[in-house]
């Protein structure tokens, strides 16, 4: 199925800078957001516990399961594609603060995160 692309990550733009975009994500049960681009690397603070599916790419989708206060870095190289789905039975929310500019890093890194997710994240 073909999703087009957008640059808009979150539901909401909270604020924005010559050096930040800070975005509000929130998904219903079951609701998608778009198939989005990463131009810059970014952070995100999950709000609530998290059940999320991740559609990265031509790869299989990835579940993860985390508590809130889950905090992930990633460094996004030329750019990265996907969209996430939420898979819980509550409503999700995020606080995503994108950098702008060129990534720190010429290809995708490993994903930094503090520990609190339940399985392997590829968002």
């Amino acid at each position: 199925m073909h999703h087009p692309i957008s640059d808009r990550i979150g539901t909401e733009l909270l604020f924005e800078n010559d050096r930040v975009r800070v975005w509000d994500l929130r998904l219903q049960p079951g609701e998608a957001s778009p198939a989005h681009r990463h131009r810059g690397d970014y952070l995100f603070v999950q709000v609530t516990p998290s059940r999320i599916e991740a559609h990265e790419g031509g790869a299989e989708p990835a579940l993860t399961e985390g508590d809130d206060g889950f905090v992930q870095y990633t460094e996004v190289g030329s750019g990265l594609v996907h969209r996430i789905v939420n898979r819980a039975e509550l409503p999700f929310r995020e606080i995503l603060v994108e950098f702008t500019g060129p990534s720190r890093a010429a290809a995708p890194q490993a994903r930094q995160t503090n520990g609190r997710a339940r399985a392997g994240d590829r968002r």
